[in-house]
């Protein structure tokens, strides 16, 4: 990865502040949690105002797919019983992030109550993802205009045994704020008799993963991550509500189509109700609110959760691998704020009782209107090796994203700089 910034570079860091373009925001260092942002604000026209009062990762469920003695109870919690921040690595310049990226160096204490300086372990660069943060061409008058989009990203990475988690925060031009969470490493992997899949022990050897190599199987397994986030959205009285998309069948006689869709609010009220799945069949967006606030147009500020792509639990709920990590049943949860609420999982995951965590807190149907509200975004995706996964397998992403709905009175983009001021194109 070759960047170069020949003016200088955009980002300041001050201690524990970051700076760029209309964004700031603290960074934090944690055991358990990895990278810790804070105090996410936006800084609009003479207005700092507050998105993100906190956001980390607060759990990884990775549970085996494979019944027999040597790997049923291979059934982790990654970050709960193994700490992301002491199992991150060292990252490499022109690899992990790019060179010229800002190196920083946290400071954490050891198991002998000293401690330890960790070089290199979060990266914080600018990137050009080559894609327009916006654009239009007038076929009347033939102007073209677009803005080439830029963002921020803070970066670490975590090897928890034979993965390694490259974990990112970015932030856009757009007031946008995306987490993403890429996987790659070496699969766990079994010795087998076949070497090939039309070998007579092949249907056996393979019943639980897939034929990788000769004489390997990779284990069929899934990775469920809870992220928490602390919203603040122009302070702390929030609220959440779907916007369901609802089909409406229309009249024949009366108009020329015969179906549309319209949207339908619907607030939740209670933590116990507010557990959601996304669903193809029955689509909502999902907003949180500050009711108290409105733009230029009257809506109330706020900000919308924009999955991209995601997976639901296969097994069985009660399962006993499954039974501990029950905040993998639903894609999202919304909780009011408690400050000792800060595991998805549980505090102590491991060889925990069932329903530690998410299920025991929602389970008293606490108010969550109009209060400070946390989100916690269950992103999920199964694993089914192939050959290629072998002998190291290729980063693949996913990710999640929250993006202003109504936050601003218009596009906050628009004074992004043109690649050569004054200039307009044509095809």
């Amino acid at each position: 990865i070759v960047q170069s910034a020949p003016e200088g570079s955009n980002i300041t860091v001050d201690g524990s502040m970051v700076r760029w373009q209309k964004w700031s925001f603290h960074l934090r260092w944690d055991l358990r949690e990895g990278v810790v942002v804070s105090l996410v604000n936006y800084q609009d026209g003479d207005r700092s105002r507050s998105v993100l009062y906190q956001g980390h990762l607060s759990e990884i469920f990775v549970p085996y797919q494979d019944p027999t003695e040597g790997w049923y109870y291979r059934n982790y919690m990654d970050e709960g019983d193994y700490g992301f921040g002491t199992m991150a690595s060292a990252l490499v310049p022109g690899a992990d992030c790019p060179a010229s990226a800002i190196y920083l160096s946290p400071v954490m204490s050891n198991v002998a109550g000293g401690a330890d300086v960790l070089d290199k372990r979060v990266c914080i660069f600018e990137i050009a993802p080559g894609e327009p943060a916006w654009r239009h061409y007038d076929f009347i008058t033939g102007a073209l205009e677009s803005r080439p989009a830029i963002e921020l990203i803070v970066r670490y990475i975590a090897t928890v045994g034979n993965y390694d988690y490259v974990l990112d925060w970015a932030f856009d031009q757009k007031g946008n704020i995306t987490y993403r969470a890429g996987a790659t490493g070496i699969d766990s992997v079994k010795g087998v008799a076949a070497q090939k899949v039309g070998d007579p022990t092949a249907a056996q050897d393979t019943a639980y993963g897939s034929l990788i190599s000769p004489g390997r199987v990779g284990i069929n397994h899934d990775h469920f991550l809870s992220l928490r986030l602390d919203l603040d959205v122009d302070g702390t009285a929030n609220m959440f509500a779907r916007n369901l998309l609802v089909p409406e069948k229309l009249p024949a006689q009366a108009h020329r189509r015969t179906s549309i869709w319209t949207t339908k609010e619907v607030a939740a009220k209670t933590d116990t109700e507010a557990k959601f799945r996304l669903s193809y069949e029955r689509p909502a967006m999902w907003h949180v609110m500050n009711m108290s606030r409105k733009n230029a147009t009257g809506y109330p500020v706020g900000y919308m959760i924009h999955p991209r792509g995601n997976a639901l639990m296969v097994m069985d709920p009660d399962d006993p691998a499954a039974s501990r990590a029950q905040f993998t049943n639903y894609h999202l949860w919304v909780t009011p704020y408690a400050p000792e609420e800060r595991y998805a999982g549980g505090d102590y995951p491991n060889q925990s009782e069932p329903g530690q965590g998410l299920p025991a807190w929602t389970s008293h149907s606490r108010d969550i209107q109009n209060q400070d509200l946390v989100l916690w975004y269950t992103m999920g995706f199964h694993h089914v090796p192939s050959s290629e996964d072998w002998p190291v397998y290729n980063l693949g992403w996913h990710a999640v994203t929250l993006t202003p709905y109504n936050f601003f009175d218009r596009n906050p983009a628009l004074d992004v700089a043109p690649v050569h001021a004054g200039e307009t194109g044509s095809p």
